[in-house]
């Protein structure tokens, strides 16, 4: 609602202003973000980064992998169900990665770029990259 309030600055002046007042709740429901979809939650990520030529793509890769429900670890473990690469081509030094959990699937980045642009989950199987 608006309220019109006259008020003196002191010196005698007068002047009107227009304010709106709104109560806590409306605050709260103006500022209220919309709920982002979770499609990768449940999902465990490892990115390859020797396969990321920078680090700022690594860095979005991560936001978006978050910022959608996926958890992303630090380290290659046997929790890790996805190696998300760079990489056009299977390279030696991802057997090490599957050494420590030989069920891991390496997924190229193109599959978390489209997820995130479509805002959903995409068929993995045309993003796997195979041995």
């Amino acid at each position: 609602k608006a309220v019109v309030s006259t008020q003196s600055t002191g010196e005698g002046d007068v002047y009107e202003a227009l304010t709106d007042e709104e109560t806590e709740e409306q605050v709260i429901e103006r500022l209220r973000l919309p709920r982002l979809p979770s499609f990768f939650t449940g999902h465990r990520f490892f990115l390859h980064s020797e396969s990321f030529p920078e680090f700022e793509t690594i860095k979005e890769v991560t936001r978006c992998l978050i910022t959608y429900g996926g958890m992303v670890f630090d380290h290659m473990s046997r929790d890790v169900r996805f190696i998300v690469t760079n990489s056009e081509e299977w390279q030696s030094d991802f057997e090490t990665a599957l050494s420590v959990n030989p069920e891991a699937k390496f997924l190229r980045t193109k599959w978390v770029d489209t997820c995130c642009e479509k805002r959903k989950a995409v068929d993995k199987e045309p993003f796997y990259l195979l041995s």
